[in-house]
């Protein structure tokens, strides 16, 4: 899979197709990127058919939807064969207006003895029963909570409640505060950063916020790292990075994105990534 720097990819990811190889059967951070992205079909409306058959074909069972109409929020939850459960949110969708209200609220409230954003926190409260509703008490099984954007800003929030959960986000924004992230100490975290994507650099920590641990970082090759690099090794990737995206693709305005903080955050590039198909 090519890198893709296309406006459609970032704004529309909902218009690909899923990977034809896709499987219950890969490992599950590959099957986490891919969730994500399926996420944006609008099962809603009228993608649900074209949800379940991606995911039926892979293995997993038909998806069980949930939406905060509110709040313009939606999730699913889809199980494998070996019991793992999964819930994969939406992330920001382009030009819808709810979406970009909770991006924008980010007042730091309560939660608990920590502060989370409130409109992240608004935004997952509208699915929160539903979601509790079809997982029920902890049964044994594996769960897995995913989300890219503000769909991973999301499932951050599920997972705060669940702790038998394990937490898998691509191009997630700061949730919360220093006492927030403290409460996933010990917990399974993988938190997917690509290279420049700038959506991962807000809230900015100078109003209060701070990142979870686990990074994982994507360089600008494609290449996953499962320790993050160093300040200097950070810089002078992400330095290539936009060089390359200056002389590849930014001049391309009639197709491409105009930089490559914001071509990093589409889900696709994500996915290529982290499945190990990125070939450009």
């Amino acid at each position: 899979m090519d890198y893709d720097p296309t406006r459609k990819s970032l704004y529309t990811p909902e218009s690909g197709d899923p990977l034809p190889d896709f499987s219950a059967a890969w490992d599950v951070d590959p099957i986490c990127a891919e969730l994500s992205r399926l996420a944006y079909y609008h099962f809603e409306l009228k993608d649900a058919p074209r949800l379940n058959a991606a995911l039926q074909h892979a293995g997993f069972t038909a998806a069980q939807t949930f939406e905060g109409a509110a709040r313009g929020a939606q999730a699913f939850g889809t199980t494998r064969p070996d019991g793992t459960r999964f819930v994969a949110f939406r992330g920001t969708e382009a030009g819808k207006l709810l979406d970009l209200v909770a991006d924008a609220r980010f007042k730091l409230v309560p939660f608990g003895a920590a502060r989370v954003h409130q409109g992240f926190l608004d935004a997952y409260a509208s699915l929160r029963d539903t979601i509790a509703g079809w997982l029920g008490r902890a049964d044994g099984n594996r769960l897995v909570i995913t989300g890219h954007s503000l769909g991973a800003a999301m499932a951050t929030l599920l997972a705060a409640e669940r702790a038998e959960g394990e937490l898998v986000t691509f191009g997630s924004p700061r949730v919360g505060d220093a006492a927030f992230a403290a409460l996933f100490a010990g917990r399974s975290v993988r938190r997917y950063v690509d290279c420049t994507d700038g959506v991962t650099a807000v809230p900015p920590a100078l109003i209060g916020y701070a990142h979870l641990a686990g990074e994982r970082y994507i360089d600008h090759s494609g290449l996953v790292h499962s320790q993050p690099p160093t300040a200097e090794e950070l810089a002078e990737d992400r330095r290539a990075g936009r060089m390359i995206y200056a002389s590849r693709y930014a001049w391309k305005v009639w197709r491409n994105v105009l930089v490559r903080e914001l071509a990093d955050h589409a889900p696709v590039n994500y996915v290529s990534a982290v499945t190990g198909k990125r070939t450009g």
